[in-house]
């Protein structure tokens, strides 16, 4: 008796144990699991749906954008899974819950709601529903990849990661070089309404651009104090990496700066 019952807790541990990595490979790997797939350039991209020429146009871009990365790999390739009410889906919103628009592991960029490559938009709806731009979400998911590629999972992982300011805000910052290198652009207009924005709400959401969607508070204002320190102080994202300079510190400093600044100006 004491074998057969032995020999059960066996059995029930090794299917348990193959179940859990089951559910991770599949959570890390599901790139068999959808029925189109497109190769081209630097992408692999898999859908259920058949994938139009449009998105080639989007990930063109969106590499360009991320080629002004320092920490951009040349020979790095990247998986892009549309999973749009896709099965994988399903699976990745039970374990990992829901919300995200898209996330990136390993070096899959995975975009988890509806998209429109010919308009180049993406649709999230957790927060509210709304548009962004989708040259934009796929820069900055390939910029997580690429964080993970330079400094190592053991840096870059759900688990253990730097300050989300660092975090998000390089992501950032590199997906909307095309706004930022704009000529009506100006850093300090754009801190000053990060602070009028920021002073008006209480919660976390805050609108990063006019017409656009809400994001956490600390993409936008990460977004600013990279810019600040990359652009103004001409740091590395290295040396802002293994800065111990805290966030506030920064932030004080940032805005000292821009007041300097335009009062100079004035």
């Amino acid at each position: 008796m004491k074998k057969i019952f032995k020999r059960i807790l066996q059995v029930t541990f090794l299917a348990i144990i193959t179940a859990i990595l089951t559910i991770i490979t599949i959570v890390l790997f599901p790139q068999r699991l959808f029925a189109y797939k497109m190769e081209y350039k630097y992408f692999t991209v898999y859908s259920n749906d058949k994938i139009g020429n449009d998105i080639k146009i989007v990930l063109d871009n969106a590499m360009n954008l991320v080629k002004k990365s320092e920490i951009n790999d040349p020979n790095y390739n990247y998986n892009v899974i549309l999973c749009f009410n896709s099965f994988y889906n399903k699976i990745d919103e039970k374990l990992l819950g829901t919300g995200r628009t898209a996330r990136a592991t390993l070096n899959s960029v995975i975009i988890k709601v509806k998209i429109d490559p010919k308009n180049n938009l993406a649709f999230p709806t957790f927060h509210k529903a709304c548009e962004v731009n989708l040259t934009e979400l796929l820069a900055h998911e390939m910029t997580h990849c690429l964080q993970e590629n330079k400094y190592g999972i053991t840096k870059f992982n759900p688990l253990n990661h730097p300050e989300f300011w660092k975090l998000e805000g390089y992501p950032e910052y590199i997906s909307k070089q095309n706004h930022l290198s704009s000529k009506d652009y100006s850093l300090t207009t754009d801190i000053d309404r990060y602070v009028n924005l920021a002073s008006k709400t209480k919660d976390i959401w805050i609108l990063e651009e006019e017409g656009g969607c809400e994001v956490p508070n600390y993409y936008y204002k990460g977004r600013l104090m990279i810019e600040y320190l990359m652009d103004v102080r001409h740091f590395s994202y290295t040396k802002i990496l293994n800065d111990t300079v805290s966030e506030n510190t920064v932030y004080r400093e940032m805005i000292k700066w821009k007041d300097g600044t335009k009062k100079s100006n004035n």
